[in-house]
């Protein structure tokens, strides 16, 4: 135990030197990065800024040839005119600062005039071929011809151009002009331009041999020897760049080709001047890194050597912190039996309800965090309750404790098992199990608990129904897994004995909810659950409450308040049906007698009467028997029965006998069955109740429920009161009224109240009626 904080120092000193390489290695990728970058976009500006100058350069260059062909122009085949033309030229060469001599030959090349007789070229027919196959391709403008022409050395300090004198004949060129620029005065125009200590430019001709080559200073004769580049000859304009190294130096080569005219411009310039200007930022940021670097390893060294201290005096509280520890996991232990001792059932020895949806809940959210599949099994013993009834509650106790028992012996270590109350057991598997080893678990305890018991000398056989529910499948918390596994167990117990079941979304949770009520029917009536609500019935001739309608409703106390539609189906079904109307009728016949003593006006209770009840024979004695116990009055009670109970024989023999005593008698729900006025001879009714269905068929007219109207019709011959159910507007009232109904009952007048508003009700509703 006292190894851990030792561990988790050692821990932090290792992050704390994994952060610090880390920040170290970034600082340091980070300037190689930015190096890399800077020295690119360097050398980019350049190599844009040099092809700039080579355009620029070109461009003159062009003009030039522009000026030569103009002046060029001046030349003319007519001899008489010609020596004019030549005075013309030899006047333009005077005023022009870049030219500074021409000659003028014939079509074979002769020389017919110079303005440098002595000088000048006396043959140019070796360039003849050149000039004509470039004029077939671009026309007729200047050219520069190649450096190395055959048989003339070219000079080293005029630019040549040949500028053809108008158009070619079938036999020809008739004139050629070749006018020479001045190379000094085209270097002194770079004296301005930024290329360095080592830049130059150079004028190539069509093959790439150098016409020229200057820098800032001027004109450079002979250095550095540049690879020979092959222009483009295709197209007016073009460009490139290329990189050399020579003697250790690598070199940026920069170019503007201009292929009609012959010439190529270039620029090139050593790297080391081009990343000069960056070296001064280097040098500053490589000792900022340093520094950056020496900053976080003296940081990191502090911090690990503060760590180292700190871990010496954790180390040194140690020995007293396991004193500590060695009270407090006594503490614990105590408090460990004392908690055991509250969450654990003490007859199974598993833990109760509370416990295990505490213990349940953490270990699903374990179960979640290692992904793997959680299993709810919820355990129902069947004929328990045949078995607790006939054998005695000790040896109910004893099959409890021996099914707990069995169940405790097959449980993993992570297991979870509890009694959830009764004879009701909730296990949860919460192991590394497949799916398919759920299954076979709950097999073999299905065959385990199934076994024969021998309880106190005495064989038994029992067996269990168990519903099956997976995490995360059919649920996330205990509780869905619950009510999933409740629904399983239901489908199970439903199949026979001895069985489980998966849970699957086809499983009816209602059926199970009716399962639960009809299993707590009896103790609710045992804990009398059931209450009564009142609904008033008014008189219409006079607006007055001459009676009520008792309603039952259950009020459970994990569903709340049921009406009876959620129930009275199920009591019929499962022979509930006959104590619970005893218990109305009781509930009844105590509120009446409630009301005489509390001075409330006392009405007639009608209370609905199952036929099951009328065929008992002992009904009518229980009924009159009741009423006399509670001081009332037979005209007190009125029973209303359905048309089902006119076509039994013992249910018609009983109505006659409360007829006989002054019980009223109603007819319920009259117009939804299959009997009609000719069963009513047979039985003694005083009411005849027409059912909400034809009542709300009625609108405002008069004509609205034909049915309605002859029915009162026919009932009012046969001397019987009409009571119309389930009246809820004005205009319903109003046409029941003059259609001679005598009672109505509905939400119009009232809703069905708990016996305690009775008394305020009847106060507000002869207020309002003496308003009206």
């Amino acid at each position: 135990m006292h190894h851990k904080p030792a561990s988790s120092l050692s821990a932090v000193q290792i992050a704390m030197l994994v952060l610090g390489a880390l920040m170290v290695v970034f600082i340091w990728a980070l300037f190689g990065y930015q190096t890399i970058t800077s020295r690119t976009e360097a050398l980019q500006a350049r190599q844009s800024e040099h092809r700039n100058l080579a355009l620029i350069v070109s461009e003159s260059l062009k003009q030039m040839t522009d000026r030569a062909k103009a002046m060029g122009s001046l030349v003319m085949e007519d001899p008489e005119q010609e020596g004019d033309g030549f005075e013309r030229l030899l006047e333009l060469l005077a005023e022009d600062p870049v030219f500074n001599r021409l000659s003028v030959y014939d079509g074979n090349g002769d020389l017919l005039y110079a303005s440098h007789p002595d000088s000048a070229r006396p043959d140019l027919s070796h360039r003849y071929g050149q000039l004509e196959s470039h004029m077939k391709q671009y026309g007729v403008v200047p050219l520069l011809p190649l450096r190395q022409g055959p048989g003339v050395a070219e000079p080293g300090w005029r630019l040549p151009f040949l500028v053809p004198a108008g158009e070619p004949d079938s036999l020809g060129l008739t004139r050629v002009v070749l006018i020479e620029l001045d190379i000094g005065y085209l270097a002194g125009l770079l004296q301005h331009v930024e290329l360095g200590p080592r830049g130059f430019i150079q004028v190539l001709d069509a093959e790439g041999a150098e016409w020229m080559r200057a820098d800032t200073s001027g004109v450079i004769v002979g250095g550095l020897q540049v690879p020979r580049i092959e222009p483009a000859l295709s197209g007016r304009v073009s460009s490139g760049q290329r990189t050399f190294e020579q003697d250790g130096q690598r070199y940026q080569y920069v170019f503007v080709t201009r292929a009609i005219h012959g010439f190529t411009v270039s620029v090139t310039q050593p790297f080391d001047e081009i990343l000069a200007p960056l070296r001064s930022d280097q040098h500053k940021q490589l000792l900022l890194n340093i520094l950056m670097t020496l900053l976080v390893g003296g940081i990191v060294f502090w911090l690990v050597r503060a760590l180292k201290q700190q871990q010496s005096v954790l180390q040194a509280l140690q020995l007293s912190e396991q004193r500590n520890q060695q009270l407090i996991e006594r503490l614990e232990g105590e408090h460990a039996r004392s908690s055991r001792a509250a969450s654990i059932d003490h007859l199974s020895g598993l833990y109760n309800r509370r416990q295990f949806l505490d213990i349940a809940s953490q270990t699903l959210n374990e179960q979640r965090r290692n992904r793997r599949l959680s299993a709810l099994l919820f355990i129902d013993l069947d004929r328990f309750k045949s078995i607790n009834d006939s054998l005695g509650h000790q040896v109910g106790d004893l099959l409890l404790q021996a099914v707990a028992g069995r169940i405790r012996r097959m449980l993993g270590p992570a297991d979870v098992a509890a009694r959830f109350g009764g004879d009701e057991f909730v296990v949860l598997l919460a192991e590394d199990r497949s799916e398919s080893d759920i299954e076979t678990w709950a097999s073999g305890l299905t065959s385990h608990l199934s076994a024969t018991y021998e309880l106190n000398g005495t064989e038994l056989n029992s067996s269990p129904s168990i519903g099956i529910a997976i995490c995360p499948r059919d649920g996330q918390t205990v509780e869905n897994l619950l009510r999933c596994a409740d629904a399983a167990m239901y489908s199970a117990k439903k199949a026979g004995r001895g069985q489980y079941r998966f849970f699957d979304q086809s499983l009816n949770l209602k059926d199970v909810e009716e399962f639960h009520l009809e299993q707590s029917f009896a103790e609710a009536l045992r804990n009398r659950e059931f209450v009564l609500h009142y609904q008033p019935q008014v008189c219409l001739d006079s607006m007055e409450v001459i009676g009520y309608e008792a309603l039952v409703r259950w009020h459970h106390p994990e569903f709340g308040l049921l009406f009876p539609d959620r129930f009275i189906p199920m009591a019929e079904n499962s022979g509930f049906v006959i104590p619970l109307g005893m218990e109305v009728l009781r509930l009844a016949c105590a509120q009446i007698a409630q009301w005489k003593v509390d001075n409330v006006p006392v009405r007639p209770v009608a209370v609905n009467v199952s036929p099951i009840q009328l065929a008992q024979q002992e009904f009518c004695r229980d009924v009159i028997n009741m009423i006399h116990q509670h001081g009332l009055k037979t005209c007190h009670l009125e029973l209303e029965i359905t048309e089902t109970a006119m076509l039994d024989a013992k249910a018609v023999e009983s109505l006659h006998s409360l007829k006989a005593a002054g019980v009223k008698l109603s007819l319920d729900d009259f117009g939804t069955g299959y009997s009609g006025f000719a069963h009513l001879e047979a039985v003694p009714v005083d009411k005849l109740k027409i059912d909400r269905s034809l009542i709300a068929k009625i609108c405002n007219s008069h004509d609205d429920s034909p049915i309605v109207s002859s029915t009162i019709i026919l009932a009012k011959r046969m001397d019987l009161k009409v009571v119309a159910e389930g009246v809820e507007t004005r205009e319903q009232v109003v046409h029941l009224k003059v259609a001679g109904c005598d009672i109505a009952q509905g939400y119009h007048l009232s809703r069905p109240m708990p016996p305690e508003d009775v008394p305020g009700f009847l106060r507000t509703f002869a207020e309002a009626e003496a308003v009206v």
